[in-house]
């Protein structure tokens, strides 16, 4: 759940940490129904689920890690210079933040918003186009550290075929490489 110095890109650095759960839709994510998955309107999840682990906000993206207690696990990234938007789409008692980009959009449920809107917003800003070329470029060849995506567990799955979420690390970075081409 931590994020290991190893997984780090060279010169990024965490500037903010939350526990937080990354909804995803179960279908996208290849899980098997639970037992009370029908209820899950009642608390506005229908069709989702929450994996439980920590956001790590870096000086160069968000990096959500789950914990081992989830049906599906892993690590995956969002780069700050794609990000279009931030959100806080809190109602009720639940606390969440949307995230948009040119392709995807993430929604984690975590308590703090405003602190972690702020932060994200002030870091995502501060992008020159060399600086995007440069973390494309970094990003590419240190693959590995982007994180493996969130791999739902082996008898969870619906088919043995690979989870879409598997490739958000990948549709990431090109989604990063497409914004530092000159136009």
């Amino acid at each position: 759940m931590a994020l290991r110095v190893s997984s780090l890109l060279p010169g990024e650095e965490v500037q903010f940490v939350k526990k937080a759960n990354a909804v995803v839709r179960v279908t996208e994510a290849g899980l098997k129904r639970f037992s009370h998955d029908q209820l899950m309107w009642t608390i506005g999840m229908q069709g989702s689920e929450a994996i439980g682990g920590q956001l790590h906000v870096t000086n160069y993206r968000l990096v959500f890690c789950s914990h081992f207690f989830n049906r599906a696990t892993g690590r995956f990234s969002i780069f700050l210079p794609v990000i279009s938007g931030v959100r806080d789409t809190s109602w009720g008692i639940r606390r969440q933040i949307e995230i948009s980009t040119g392709i995807h959009q993430f929604t984690f449920v975590v308590w703090g918003v405003p602190a972690l809107v702020a932060v994200i917003e002030g870091l995502r800003r501060h992008w020159s186009p060399d600086q995007v070329t440069w973390l494309a470029e970094t990003a590419t060849a240190d693959y590995a550290t982007l994180g493996e995506g969130l791999v739902p567990r082996r008898n969870q799955t619906l088919s043995p075929n690979t989870s879409p979420l598997t490739f958000v690390g990948a549709t990431g970075l090109m989604e990063l490489q497409e914004l530092s081409r000159p136009a």
